[in-house]
């Protein structure tokens, strides 16, 4: 297979919106913080956290193949397009360049990126199949990336509200995409939280976690932190969406409707990072 066939499943295995808002997040990140500065640091970070999520991404896909040939038979691995030995070579190769990069970032940038690398193939071989110890792993792993950005520019403290709301939204939308996956997770017993405890339930969380959420959006700007900019962004791009979304669960759940929910809220981690970025 030529070098360009290689890149081409690279590409598709990778999901690269997730690796686009990956590393967003990582320049975001270090940009909001008062001693940010260009340097070497700030560039490894970002490619790191590229190739940490597309590994992840495929790792992930790997261990999901059977379950994803009744979830989503058009991705790459089920739909044959791709093989699992050419699937671990790409994984392999993304998770190894990361952990090779972060080593020159320094000791606590080394340490992150390991532990978080570990966790995400943890999840994927085990946790992604259990109650909420699957979504929490990858809504940390999301949230430490603010964190890990600000540490490029030797101020991770600044990282840390943003952390917060990365943590609760991915939260959320991770409950929704396990009820998407519902028919296929329960016929390889699969116990997710919508598994075990049903769909309305399942709402019911999601509500929950976003109306925290919402709450906390308004604390930045209460204290100062951030400014009236963000405030509109925020108010009208994230929160608006987010009672919208937890508002329409209630009347709509199928799994096409909960899938465009899913890709709706992606987009709107675009959103999410503008507010901060502007109000910063």
């Amino acid at each position: 297979m030529c070098l360009i066939q290689h890149l081409k499943n690279f590409w598709r295995l990778s999901r690269p919106l997730n690796v686009f808002i990956a590393m967003l997040t990582i320049l975001v990140a270090a940009f909001i913080s008062p001693q940010f500065h260009l340097n070497y640091k700030l560039y490894l970070a970002i490619l790191i956290s590229g190739l940490m999520t597309a590994g992840a991404n495929i790792i992930n896909d790997i261990y999901d193949i059977e379950i994803d040939r009744i979830n989503k038979p058009n991705r790459p691995l089920p739909s044959g397009k791709v093989t699992v030995k050419e699937a671990w070579i790409y994984f392999t190769l993304s998770y190894s360049g990361a952990i090779v990069l972060s080593y020159f970032c320094g000791r606590a940038m080394f340490a992150i990126a390991f532990v978080i690398g570990l966790l995400l193939i943890v999840y994927s071989m085990r946790l992604k199949r259990t109650v909420l110890w699957g979504n929490l792993t990858v809504s940390l792993a999301t949230a430490v990336a603010f964190i890990y950005g600000a540490l490029a520019v030797e101020d991770w403290q600044s990282g840390i509200i943003p952390a917060v709301f990365a943590f609760l939204f991915h939260l959320g939308r991770e409950i929704i995409k396990d009820m998407q996956d519902l028919e296929g997770d329960v016929q390889h017993q699969s116990i997710t939280f919508p598994a075990r405890f049903g769909v309305r339930t399942s709402v019911l969380l999601v509500n929950f976690v976003f109306v925290l959420l919402i709450v906390l959006t308004f604390l930045p700007y209460i204290q100062n932190i951030y400014n009236d900019v963000y405030l509109w962004v925020v108010t009208l791009g994230v929160d608006l969406v987010l009672i919208s979304v937890s508002l329409f669960l209630w009347f709509k759940n199928d799994r096409i409707t909960l899938g465009r929910i899913s890709h709706l809220l992606k987009l709107d981690m675009l959103v999410g990072l503008a507010a901060i970025y502007l109000g910063s």
